[in-house]
């Protein structure tokens, strides 16, 4: 199994956002000065019809001037805090390495992240189809019911959980169905599986008729065998090459 991560595309976008955000500063500069210039050298004298909207227009100049560097900065930190790899999707993706003795016909993709797609922890590819990770480390004893997520915080008190893996799972293999779509491979199966890193005692789960197979680490070997893994040739490797250059 080839355990990879799109480095150097995201090392691409990311410069190529750090670009745009400087374009955008070097025009907000440009747009503050020319609302500064309007400001000190009135153009249109008090009395013309158009003298209110010219002194509306001046600070609207301004502010669109100041918003649009606000933006670029924060484009600019999302540029350098780029996350390059995901620790717990390697994690995972060793754990693969070593419990399922998958060969070169299968890619692990961590970390990916498309425009098109988003961000998604993983994708395990090869001839079964696409296997969509969402992969969490958090702790505690949880109970997963169809889509819905409770934790326990004691014996008899269980919390609702705002957070879903499982709707976000889901999500993420619909952004993945329609990504391959529009790269002319539409009948690719494509699997999803809520992946948490800790085994017990740390964190413990409990599920029932659960949205998305919900599994640990220690779990995945066999596990995987009656969903994904249950028809080994789904896909011609051709097919599954295709599929790994359109996301990778």
């Amino acid at each position: 199994m080839r355990n990879i991560v799109p480095a150097r595309s995201l090392a691409r976008r990311s410069r190529n956002l750090m670009l745009l955000a400087l374009v955008l500063i070097v025009f907000g500069i440009v747009i503050l000065i020319v609302s500064s210039f309007l400001a000190e050298v009135e153009l249109v004298v008090e009395g013309n019809p158009n003298y209110g909207f010219y002194q509306f227009a001046i600070p609207a100049i301004g502010w669109t001037g100041g918003i649009l560097i606000v933006v670029s900065i924060f484009m600019l930190i999302r540029a350098f805090t780029w996350k390059r790899d995901n620790p717990i999707a390697e994690q995972i993706g060793n754990v693969l390495e070593q419990e399922l003795n998958l060969d070169d016909r299968y890619a692990y993709i961590r970390n990916l992240s498309r425009f098109a797609i988003g961000y998604v922890d993983a994708v395990l590819v090869g001839p079964p189809g696409v296997l969509v990770m969402r992969i969490t480390d958090r702790g505690g004893v949880f109970f997963n019911q169809g889509s819905k997520w409770m934790k326990q915080r004691d014996k008899a008190d269980w919390k609702a959980l705002g957070w879903s893996p499982s709707e976000e799972a889901a999500a993420d293999v619909k952004k993945v169905r329609e990504f391959l779509q529009t790269r002319g491979l539409p009948e690719i199966p494509v699997f999803a599986v809520v992946v948490f890193t800790e085994a017990e005692p740390a964190t413990r789960v409990t599920t029932e008729n659960p949205a998305v197979p919900v599994m640990q680490p220690f779990e995945m070997a066999y596990s995987l065998e009656t969903s994904y893994f249950a028809q080994r040739d789904r896909l011609e490797q051709l097919k599954v090459n295709e599929v790994i250059k359109a996301l990778f």
